[in-house]
């Protein structure tokens, strides 16, 4: 990230940022010497130099024979966007609770690739910090395992922010491995013969959401939507009673 990244990251435009940091290194200036140091043109300059000391960005100096503008400490800067970021932050759960009740439309994602279904492994996993996911499991061959180094991240991740599971696996050598984990990753999985389950797909429901992830075919979907997810949970638990 650079200089200006940094800058334009606490919410200020490419030109905003560009103004402010030719401030920074001028101390002091006008809006002609603040167009040359940033490389806008003199009307840019002053209108973006007007709209940033309405944001307390910046500030003019008292009693200038002209406009005379100095950039805000950017310490000050950064301490404040942090403290707005973090009241907003706490509105997050009225926020969320707002959405579900309100304007919550379900969505349907697909992912394609290895990086593609990294990040469908990923989805919907703050929503399950200190819970259980549910799901059907597929078995696996040594390229998938290679493609997903063993989803190694995927489980040391549920497994530092307490997420359990509780699965239905095939009766396959290729999953001799993970039963050997299970209890280190807080996994109770059921076995099923192979004759009876033999799945290529892996399917596993969250709080809101349920992924069904092809990992021979590098293809994943995702269908966030609490009322299917619920019915998902309700087969999965009835096939969960019925396992022994």
């Amino acid at each position: 990230m650079t200089i200006q990244e940094a800058i334009e990251s606490i919410g200020l435009s490419e030109k905003e940022a560009r103004v402010y940091l030719a401030l920074l290194e001028i101390g002091t200036g006008s809006a002609y010497g603040i167009a040359v140091k940033s490389g806008l043109k003199r009307p840019t300059a002053y209108v973006i130099l007007e709209e940033l000391a309405k944001k307390g960005v910046v500030s003019l100096i008292p009693r200038s024979s002209k406009k005379l503008y100095r950039a805000k400490n950017p310490e000050y800067l950064f301490e404040e966007m942090e403290e707005r970021f973090i009241e907003a932050k706490n509105k997050l759960p009225e926020i969320k609770a707002k959405t579900r009740e309100e304007s919550f439309k379900p969505q349907v994602l697909f992912f394609e690739g290895v990086g593609g279904v990294k990040e469908s492994l990923k989805y919907g996993l703050k929503d399950v910090h200190g819970k259980t996911i549910k799901g059907f499991y597929a078995k696996t061959t040594p390229e998938i395992m290679k493609n997903f180094d063993g989803f190694k991240d995927y489980n040391n991740y549920l497994k530092e922010n307490d997420i359990s599971m509780e699965g239905v696996a095939p009766e396959d050598e290729s999953l001799v491995d993970f039963r050997k984990t299970d209890k280190d990753y807080g996994r109770t999985i059921k076995i099923v013969s192979k004759n009876k389950y033999s799945s290529d797909v892996s399917i596993e429901v969250g709080e809101n959401w349920v992924k069904m992830n092809d990992y021979q075919n590098l293809q994943g979907l995702i269908i966030d939507n609490p009322a299917i997810a619920k019915t998902i949970r309700e087969i999965f638990e009835m096939v969960w009673e019925k396992t022994e």
